[in-house]
């Protein structure tokens, strides 16, 4: 009888879906971009009528939903793309598909960035300064590392790999970073120093980097106290794409002929690129090669490195995505620590400083997507990351093994125009390695976010979140909530204010508590009481949409302001010997401005794209006692190691089958440095750590700027050679004191495109 019953229901419940399905209007299709025909995964589709129905394209771009008889409109958006309006009259058992093109809309304003929110978002309407890279740029220039690119924009310097934003980090050799690197939203530093491998990140496979200016550590942790860098690299279009490249370059004599340490075998760069991406159906591969060597002007270093990358996606259904990417990297290279003397040996390594390493390096990424049936994102990211050196002759070896998970969930509340992205990490660092005396430490982390993105009318978006952190080294554990805020208010319609305020934290790592190890007589100490350094940052700005004539561009304008408590560096002193610990050195406070402009366009009829920037800082003590004065080379209150002004400018123009660019770097004086690399350690004959510092620094003491040209010619769609000139003028300047940047130098690449 149950049987039956089952049995009668069921048709009956059959029979009436039926009669309700010839009732209704099916209404489906996909939308594509109009250039590509590229398939928009999740763009909104919102039907209005009687009452307002929305779906999202799934993995293929197409959606479907079924409609009551009736007149309606459908509002087709993407994030940066125009929107497509459509009139539907629906009627009983009518079937309507609808092949839709979008077209992307050409303004800067419109430019999508995910790392600020996790998830899509217009970079006109996020509540934190964000820069964006595009590959260009990184092409154009022929850089050969990421981290050349990086400092080309506003408010961005790199000193010895560490990236500094805003004046937010000094210079810690080998250790310790304020700015978070990701890859794809994976951190890309090493788990025991927590140091950037610019030269691991496969610069031939870049979509484009996203620079958030503030503290980040709210969405993304310890590391993030002071911004964010994150790379995303591409994925296949629909036409197969291969790309080979090859360059050469050599450097020649300093102005100063005296330091020339070579004879005619000039130093050179030597190598080769290439790159490879296709769709398979539903599966989607990106495979990636770098070949590099290096023989530096700097005497005895050199650097040889081969790199070999894979991404590979395999779409399940419209709502499942199963992922892996592989990044591997073999290198020999030797590091140069401080000159010799200035006299003839400002490009000569001090006697025993050079350290030589054999190193390999590995991340494997696992990762899936799922959209559930109400749309909600489900996402699983994992990481293994082992970097494995050797140094041979001293102790300095380290081989440290990274694991990393992290579960994400996040739900758009169309009706009420919010969006909860949630999510919980945990990660664990081993590490074994002579550096630190010859022991084993295991560290950890685990911690919790939520963040709510609203949209309040057609004017604003405010921001909140928080994030609870548990970290251990250890016996040592410790557990700490960061928090933050913001908010985007649309003043016109290219005008957009925004304010933030966002809570730091960083915990030490093993590297800056128990590294033991010493370069030429000089020992760096652990120090296991070193303590978290904590802090906040502020910033009021706006970004202006500019259209005039044959241009359009973005102006932005911000002033910010940071606080950090028990700031950790590393610090000169005699503990009881000479030489470095990581200390925490006080409180400290910088404030400052910038004005940036990013804009392409004409002059007359040559397209010209344009990044300037002007960064101020005012970086101090909020107390200056007797102690930091001594270890400080100024007399004043003055953070070490940073720059008060900086000016950069990139400009490039194409005319027919030409292109040409020049570059312009301006970096005021670097006022403080330690005191102990200027002041002599025996006064009465004379001796000092780094011979001629202070003598340098007197002679270069009015900053210093270098001009770089580069020139293309594309044959054709498939040909190009590229010159570069670094250093056109051949300066002779230091970025990090007692270590010289590179005199004039000449690239020349070609590439082909299969």
């Amino acid at each position: 009888m149950k049987r039956l019953t089952a049995l009668v229901s069921a048709l009956f419940i059959t029979s009436l879906s039926s009669l309700l399905s010839a009732q209704n209007c099916t209404v489906a299709g996909v939308v594509t971009d109009k250039s590509n025909e590229e398939p928009l995964i999740g763009a909104t589709i919102t039907l209005q009528g009687a009452s307002v129905m929305r779906v999202s394209t799934d993995l293929d771009g197409a959606f479907k939903m079924m409609v009551a008889e009736g007149k309606y409109q459908m509002i087709v958006a993407y994030i940066g793309y125009q929107n497509d309006t459509i009139s539907i009259t629906a009627s009983p058992g009518k079937e309507i598909i609808l092949p839709i093109r979008l077209e992307e809309f050409a303004g800067l304003l419109n430019t999508v960035v995910v790392t600020g929110s996790k998830f899509e978002k217009k970079i006109g309407e996020e509540t934190v300064t964000i820069d964006v890279i595009k590959t260009d740029l990184i092409e154009h220039t022929n850089d050969f590392r990421l981290d050349q690119t990086v400092q080309r924009m506003p408010g961005v310097s790199v000193i010895d790999d560490q990236a500094n934003i805003r004046g937010g980090a000094g210079y810690s050799y080998g250790a310790g970073s304020r700015v978070l690197i990701l890859m794809d939203d994976l951190p890309m530093l090493t788990g025991d120093a927590a140091f950037p491998s610019w030269d691991f990140i496969p610069i031939e496979n870049i979509q484009q980097v996203e620079i958030i200016k503030g503290a980040s550590s709210a969405l993304y942790g310890s590391s993030a106290l002071n911004g964010i860098i994150n790379v995303r690299t591409v994925f296949p279009t629909s036409t197969p794409e291969t790309k080979l490249s090859i360059f050469n370059g050599v450097y020649f004599s300093p102005k100063d002929t005296a330091q020339k340490w070579w004879g005619d075998d000039m130093p050179f760069t030597a190598g080769g690129s290439f790159a490879h991406k296709q769709k398979f159906n539903r599966f989607d591969l990106v495979t990636g090669a770098y070949v590099f060597n290096q023989e530096s002007y700097l005497k005895e270093i050199y650097n040889h490195r081969a790199r070999a990358n894979a991404n590979m996606r395999y779409r399940i259904n419209n709502n499942f995505v199963l992922g892996l990417n592989v990044n591997a990297q073999v290198n020999r290279s030797a590091n140069f620590f401080f000159w010799n003397n200035i006299d003839s040996g400002l490009y000569i390594p001090a006697p025993n400083t050079a350290s030589f390493n054999r190193g390999f390096k590995i991340t494997v990424d696992p990762y899936l997507n799922y959209y559930d049936a109400k749309g909600n994102r489900h996402k699983i990211l994992t990481r293994y990351y082992g970097n494995h050196n050797v140094t041979p002759g001293i102790d300095q070896s380290n081989f440290n093994d990274l694991f990393y998970g992290e579960y994400q969930y996040q739900k758009h509340l169309e009706d009420i125009r919010l969006v909860i992205t949630s999510g919980v990490i945990g990660s664990e660092t081993y590490s074994n390695a002579d550096l630190y005396g010859d022991s084993s430490y295991t560290s950890g982390n685990e911690a919790a976010y939520l963040q709510f993105d609203k949209k309040l009318g057609n004017k604003w978006n405010l921001s909140a979140g928080m994030r609870y952190e548990f970290n251990q080294i250890g016996e040592l554990k410790e557990s700490r909530p960061v928090f933050r805020a913001g908010a985007n208010y649309q003043i016109a319609k290219y005008t957009f204010a925004r304010a933030s305020w966002g809570q730091g934290y960083r915990f030490p790592t093993i590297a800056e508590k128990y590294i033991s190890t010493g370069i030429s007589g000089l020992s760096i100490f652990p120090n296991p009481d070193l303590t978290s350094e904590t802090g906040w940052s502020a910033e009021a700005g706006i970004k202006q949409g500019v259209k005039f004539s044959n241009w359009n561009g973005l102006m932005d304008i911000s002033g910010f302001m940071s606080e950090y408590y028990d700031m950790m560096e590393f610090t000169f002193g005699y503990y009881p010997t000479p030489g470095f610990m990581s200390l925490n050195i006080g409180d400290t406070r910088i404030m400052g401005a910038e004005i940036s402009f990013i804009g392409e366009g004409k002059i007359g009829n040559i397209p010209t794209t344009l990044i300037a920037g002007y960064t101020y800082i005012d970086p101090k003590f909020q107390v200056f006692d007797s102690l930091q004065n001594a270890l400080s080379s100024a007399d004043y209150n003055v953070l070490k190691y940073r720059f008060r002004h900086t000016v950069k400018f990139d400009v490039e123009s194409t005319f027919h089958k030409f292109r040409f660019g020049a570059a312009c770097n301006y970096t005021s004086f670097m006022e403080a440095v330690d005191a102990a690399f200027v002041d002599p350690i025996i006064p009465a004959i004379g001796l000092y750590i780094i011979e001629g510092l202070q003598e340098y620094r007197d002679e270069h003491d009015s900053g210093d700027y270098v001009i770089d040209l580069r020139a293309a010619w594309v044959f054709n769609d498939r040909n190009e050679i590229s010159v570069n000139c670094n250093n056109l003028l051949n300066r002779e300047y230091s970025v990090r004191p007692a270590k010289m940047e590179a005199p004039r130098n000449i690239m020349v690449k070609y590439s082909l495109n299969l």
